[in-house]
């Protein structure tokens, strides 16, 4: 089975690679809405969360399409404006999980 691995960097960005597994664990990668939030966030090696950034889940379900991976981007503790965004927005998305990969 395939199953989801990271080579993870500061503030835990990740780059999603696929590997030889038994059961797949839920991975948390960062996310940010821009590319400049995101190499800050390398470069501070953990220090710095910038505004927008946050945790994606991404995890493996099994199909009878294959391997699918569903990734969550709701917020965390998001407050009222996060709530707002995860009621109006679709925070979860599905994936093939064989097109995560390293680029």
């Amino acid at each position: 089975m395939l199953r989801l691995a990271a080579a993870t960097a500061a503030f835990g960005a990740g780059l999603l690679i696929l590997g030889e597994a038994g059961a797949a664990e839920p991975l948390s990668i960062a996310a940010c809405p821009t590319r400049e939030k995101m190499e800050q966030a390398i470069q501070s090696n953990g220090n710095l969360s910038p505004e927008g950034c946050r945790a994606v889940t991404v995890t493996e379900v099994d199909s009878p399409a294959g391997p699918l991976c569903v990734l969550e981007f709701a917020q965390q503790n998001g407050g009222i404006v996060g709530a707002i965004t995860d009621a109006v927005a679709t925070t979860q998305w599905w994936v093939a999980c064989k097109d995560l990969h390293r680029p």
